[in-house]
């Protein structure tokens, strides 16, 4: 990953009347997650990199998956473990998911078997298993979301700050994957490549009113939001951080 400086690159499109700069960041990654303001990725060679200085620097190990939130700094290896960072030691945990979300104050995450599990804490941490089966999985302080394997679109219902939720209620559209930011905004991607933010999602109505069509001239397959960037990564593998 090449340390050079940011190159800033407008870009022209809309999402209502909200107007956007991005900025192509050096470098090339197929994943990549942000939260409480910190920045993880993962390339196709399975290296992980974290953003410091406005550049991505390696971080040792091999992952196929990242995530980074309250509950911390996760990865998923190519064997599908799970290893929380803590410093700049990795500690593995005793599960298997192919993809894990911190987005929360406990993680959560997906099986090979599209089974979505959570942890809930305490005194006895407990893994608990959420109905229904899932591709991909994402909360926020409110609201957890996951597309299934035919991209249609969930929301769990029943979440707490101490509870994983209980039943699934589907949402009108198709994403292919879904990312709940720590401020509680959701955004997606679908399959044909196109950006979406669910508009009108609140603590008193977490499943929101109507999906926005962010409109790019580009296709995109991977996406996170955190404190005012919306981070994109293109089919290509090319890094965009975009802001107001």
């Amino acid at each position: 990953m090449e340390r050079t400086a940011v190159l800033f690159v407008l870009l022209s499109f809309c999402i209502t009347s909200l107007a956007l700069q991005c900025k192509v960041v050096p470098g090339r990654l197929k994943q990549i997650d942000a939260g409480n303001g910190r920045v993880f990725g993962v390339n196709s060679k399975n290296k992980m990199y974290t953003l410091k200085w406005n550049r991505f620097l390696r971080v040792s190990g091999s992952w196929k998956h990242v995530s980074v939130g309250p509950a911390g700094v996760w990865g998923v290896n190519t064997n599908n473990y799970i290893y929380k960072r803590v410093g700049v030691i990795w500690h593995k945990a005793l599960v298997v998911l192919k993809q894990v979300d911190a987005g929360r104050k406990y993680i959560a995450g997906v099986r090979k078997n599209n089974e979505v599990y959570c942890l809930i804490g305490g005194k006895s941490p407990s893994w608990r298993k959420i109905p229904g089966k899932l591709k991909y999985y994402s909360c926020g302080p409110y609201s957890c979301w996951g597309v299934n394997s035919t991209d249609s679109i969930f929301i769990v219902k029943g979440v707490t700050p101490t509870a994983c939720g209980g039943s699934l209620q589907q949402i009108p559209g198709s994403l292919s994957m879904i990312d709940v930011s720590t401020d509680g905004k959701v955004y997606g991607v679908n399959s044909n490549g196109d950006i979406y933010q669910r508009e009108g999602v609140s603590p008193s109505n977490p499943a929101g009113t109507k999906w926005i069509h962010i409109k790019f001239a580009m296709k995109f397959k991977h996406i996170s939001y955190d404190r005012g960037h919306l981070w994109l990564i293109s089919r290509d593998d090319s890094i965009r951080d975009c802001t107001q």
